[in-house]
């Protein structure tokens, strides 16, 4: 589907998903990593970015796994079920790469990793009654509730259900970024703007924190998560995003919203300010660029 062919529902769903609205409920699926036993708390803490281990009995956070230069390997929700035992929640296509780092991580800690396993997601507003196991969601101020069967559990809320293209033109709109999507294997936690309720910078070490900490105290990125306000469109995310013919970096996401018009996300060089006029060229093919400007983040409607 082209960010310009909305699925039915979509926007009025996406009108539900944004701040001051009523509300919707979107089917979604997740990977789930259980990390249990004696010492699952020291490993875990000692790995996410996250004070994992501070968590109370049934407390959920996000948390990254970085590698030991600080870029994003992957995004997680945190559940902890019990003193000794925790549920990582990610996405589908996370749920391999996570399982394959924890077990070359894990040494001689007693504790067991199982997993990843599939299973049904539902994303609800942050105040709506949640069943199950519930997690932040990657939408600001949302939940997930992982559940053993979605349509009961939407039909439980009360609330209507919204296509997923809703969400994700929520999540643009929002201005936050998807692990994998919008980020690569070199991205820094600065750079995609993950540090404001993914990092513990009061924790202690954790993998790739002393890029994390040098970046927040000493110094800054020379490149952030901005917004695109696009002219027309929008194109297909991927493509290049020129400043004066030179390229300051790649539009990662993009959609077509009923209040915002065509608006994208990419992580740009500091030199393309916000309000600059920026060229985003076609992904694939021949055409013509299309113009945008750079937008802080979250998106406001003029």
């Amino acid at each position: 589907m082209t960010p310009t062919t909305l699925a039915p529902g979509a926007a009025a769903g996406y009108a539900r998903l944004r701040p001051g609205g009523q509300g919707a409920a979107v089917r979604g699926r997740a990977a789930l990593i259980w990390v249990e036993g004696p010492d699952a708390a020291g490993f875990l803490q000692g790995l996410l970015s996250n004070d994992v281990a501070g968590l109370a009995p049934e407390g959920a956070a996000r948390a990254l796994l970085l590698d030991a230069k600080g870029h994003v390997q992957a995004d997680l929700r945190v559940r902890r079920d019990a003193a000794d035992a925790f549920t990582l929640v990610l996405s589908q296509e996370a749920g391999a790469l996570v399982a394959g780092l924890l077990d070359r991580y894990h040494f001689s800690e007693d504790l067991d990793l199982i997993g990843p396993e599939e299973a049904e997601t539902v994303t609800l507003p942050g105040d709506a009654a949640a069943p199950g196991l519930v997690v932040p969601s990657i939408l600001p101020g949302a939940v997930d509730a992982v559940v053993d069967d979605a349509g009961a559990a939407i039909a439980a809320s009360g609330l209507p259900e919204a296509p997923t293209e809703a969400l994700e033109m929520a999540r643009i709109a929002a201005g936050a970024a998807r692990v994998g999507v919008d980020t690569g294997p070199a991205t820094l936690v600065q750079e995609a703007a993950l540090e404001g309720d993914a990092v513990s910078f009061s924790k202690g070490c954790y993998l790739g924190q002393e890029t994390v900490a040098r970046v927040n105290y000493r110094g800054r990125v020379n490149r952030r998560l901005r917004g695109l306000r696009l002219d027309a469109g929008p194109p297909a995310p991927g493509g290049r995003v020129l400043l004066d013919g030179r390229e300051v970096g790649r539009m990662t996401s993009a959609a077509a919203t009923p209040d915002l018009g065509p608006i994208g996300l990419a992580i740009l060089r500091r030199e393309a300010e916000d309000g600059a006029e920026v060229a985003v060229e076609p992904c694939h093919g021949p055409g013509d660029p299309v113009t945008a400007r750079v937008s802080e983040l979250p998106f406001r409607a003029a």
